[in-house]
């Protein structure tokens, strides 16, 4: 039977004393090193606090541990993880990820998927923006084009392509070969 953990693989190079350090960590707690390495992740976004891309129920944002938004955003679909994120701010995803969710919130994806019903209920003292739906089920058909266009603008700037227009050329591509 396959492992059907929901863990994902973190690969990194360290200074050697901070793996020393982890190391002796995890002995001291008697933890196994990956218990440890989560532990301590958890402290950290426990205790670093970043201002709130939403706002509370007075219109202030103040600043909230970055485990509470991760709370309150996250989804085990990462399209949907990273689309929240991108229409909070482009401060919160890569460029890429940005542009993608730019053209998600256009006419060509409009829905009835509310990008926000989840936080709205997980920060229910909070106010989420109010986003257009969407057409998740388009969004994850057009996923990888949508993600090519985003690679396609960033590397050719200042050359502005339409996604309509991509997506033409791309079908126009594949079959020329």
């Amino acid at each position: 039977m396959a492992n059907r953990s929901k863990k994902v693989v973190l690969s990194t190079r360290i200074a050697p004393h901070l793996k020393d350090g982890l190391e002796l960590f995890a002995r001291v707690k008697n933890m196994k090193i990956v218990e440890a390495i989560e532990e301590l992740i958890d402290v950290a976004l426990e205790s670093y606090h970043i201002e709130s891309p939403l706002r509370d129920m007075d219109g202030k944002r103040g600043k909230v541990p970055v485990s509470t938004l991760i709370s309150w955003l996250w989804s085990e679909d990462p399209i949907i993880y990273k689309l929240r994120l991108a229409y909070l701010g482009h401060q919160y995803v890569d460029e890429e990820t940005f542009i993608i969710a730019a053209q998600v919130m256009g006419d060509r994806f409009s829905g009835d998927f509310d990008l926000f019903e989840y936080t709205r209920k997980a920060a229910s003292h909070r106010r989420p923006p109010e986003a257009r739906g969407i057409d998740i089920d388009r969004v994850r058909l057009e996923w990888n084009s949508l993600t090519s266009y985003a690679k396609f603008v960033v590397s050719n700037k200042p050359l502005v392509v339409d996604y309509d227009d991509f997506v033409i050329m791309l079908g126009k591509s594949k079959k020329l070969n």
